[in-house]
């Protein structure tokens, strides 16, 4: 049986732990948390006598046989993961085969677990699943893929996180934080921890708040400049630029919020072009309304041929930037000026212009 992480969460809140599952991971943060809540659920207060975890690495199949025969001295059931699935050879996996195989009293006297990190993306798992240990697996096992999350799923976890600590969190700032963190969970789990910290009993977090994560002039000051090179404000750009580099921001932190920024136009133009109205671009997008209106405001400045031309631009600056030797903020300098100045050459874009004004 195959199941996405919320079809797993509902099944365990309602009280029902399966003998075997398989979990894959694009997304080990996901995956942990799983771990966590099947552990919780199946042995309760017991949880550290039977909880045992191992590699499948190397395994010795006969002391796994009598950990799962066997029952606990304390509690009624032990919960066994085995990490390293993927590396399995194939005469233990053949073992392994057998030994899941076999029947076992009901319920069982152990749960199992089995963890294969490195089968992360849709062809591996496929792959895995041709073999005799995956084929039994997929039928046998609640199998369950951890996926990344996607650039438009950030600010939306964001904020169901948030709630989770008996916080809350505007869509907006939300998205601000996955604008500078990106979308690794654990690591903005770990920042958000530290604005909890700083709020205390407050519950509201404010822009006031995110400077625990960066500082508040930082924070807005990069936004300010994506938002002013999308304008083909050169001068004020460059000036920002400077004041960025100075306070010692990463050059490729700065590459990767503009080129995301222009990601996004490129998406809100074609959604504009598909029909979709302005007022639900936000959604579409995945982001908050007030980024939805700038973006389509600043796609009308663009068409389709200047932003391929800038995508293969971006490319060619992270590669530049990651060279040996490089002098970061020169060319920086020189991907902005490129930006702005082109702006104006290429001239605004008729269909853009007029759906952003007309819906």
């Amino acid at each position: 049986m195959q199941l996405k992480f919320e079809e797993l969460i509902r099944r365990l809140s309602g009280g029902k732990v399966d003998h075997l599952y398989l979990f894959t991971a694009g997304e080990s943060y996901f995956l942990k948390q799983a771990v966590n809540l099947v552990r919780r659920e199946c042995l309760g207060q017991e949880e550290r006598e039977n909880f045992h975890f191992l590699s499948c690495e190397d395994l010795d199949f006969d002391s796994l046989l009598a950990l799962i025969q066997t029952l606990p001295l304390v509690g009624r059931q032990r919960l066994i993961v085995l990490s390293g699935l993927e590396k399995i050879k194939s005469r233990d996996a053949e073992l392994m085969l057998r030994l899941l195989s076999k029947k076992y009293p009901s319920p069982p006297p152990a749960r199992l677990i089995l963890v294969a990190e490195g089968l992360d993306g849709q062809r591996r798992l496929d792959e895995f699943f041709k073999t005799k240990l995956g084929g039994f697996l997929k039928k046998e096992a609640v199998a369950v893929h951890f996926y990344r999350l996607f650039e438009n799923e950030v600010s939306g976890w964001i904020v169901r996180k948030v709630k989770e600590s008996g916080k809350t969190i505007s869509p907006t700032l939300a998205q601000v934080i996955a604008e500078m963190l990106g979308n690794d969970p654990s690591r903005i789990e770990s920042e958000l921890e530290k604005v909890y910290l700083y709020m205390g009993r407050e519950k509201q977090i404010s822009q006031q708040h995110l400077s625990v994560i960066c500082g508040q002039a930082r924070i807005f000051s990069i936004f300010e400049l994506v938002e002013r090179v999308a304008e083909g404000n050169v001068e004020f750009s460059l000036k920002i630029l400077d004041k960025l580099m100075e306070e010692g921001e990463s050059h490729l932190v700065i590459l990767a919020m503009i080129s995301r920024q222009f990601r996004q136009i490129y998406r809100a133009k074609a959604l504009l072009r598909q029909g979709v109205r302005q007022a639900d671009l936000a959604r579409a997008l995945g982001i908050a309304p007030l980024f939805a209106r700038k973006i389509a405001e600043q796609a009308a400045f663009f068409s389709f041929e200047r932003l391929q031309a800038l995508f293969i631009k971006f490319f060619e600056t992270d590669l530049a930037l990651k060279s040996s030797g490089c002098q970061p903020r020169l060319i920086l300098e020189k991907l902005i000026i490129d930006i702005c100045g082109q702006n104006h050459l290429w001239g605004f874009d008729e269909l853009s212009l007029g759906e952003s004004k007309g819906r």
